[in-house]
C-alpha cells in the first residue's frame, strides 16, 4: 500500500472467502492500484479465511460488530 494514498477503497466483509481472493486478485490487477490507493477490509467478524486473504494482499484491516452500515461507519 502506498504511504500517502490518493483514495481508499472500503470492502465490508463477513465470512467472505469465497470471493474475497478473486475480487482483490482483480481489483489489484488493474493499472495504478497499488500505487495510488489504499485497500480497507472492515470485518464484521468472520470465520473463515477471509482475514487470512486480506493480509496475503497488505490489505489495510480493521474490524468491527456485523452489519455493513456499521463497518461503513468504523472504515
Amino acid at each position: 500500500m502506498p504511504d500517502n494514498p490518493q483514495f481508499s477503497i472500503i470492502i465490508p466483509i463477513l465470512n467472505e472467502a469465497a470471493s474475497l481472493d478473486h475480487s482483490l486478485a482483480r481489483l489489484f490487477a488493474l493499472e495504478g492500484v497499488a500505487d495510488l490507493c489504499e485497500i480497507i477490509i472492515c470485518d464484521g467478524g468472520s470465520e473463515d479465511a477471509s482475514l487470512e486473504i486480506a493480509k496475503q494482499y497488505d490489505c489495510r484491516i480493521v474490524h468491527s460488530d456485523a452489519g455493513r452500515a456499521r463497518q461503513m461507519n468504523i472504515a
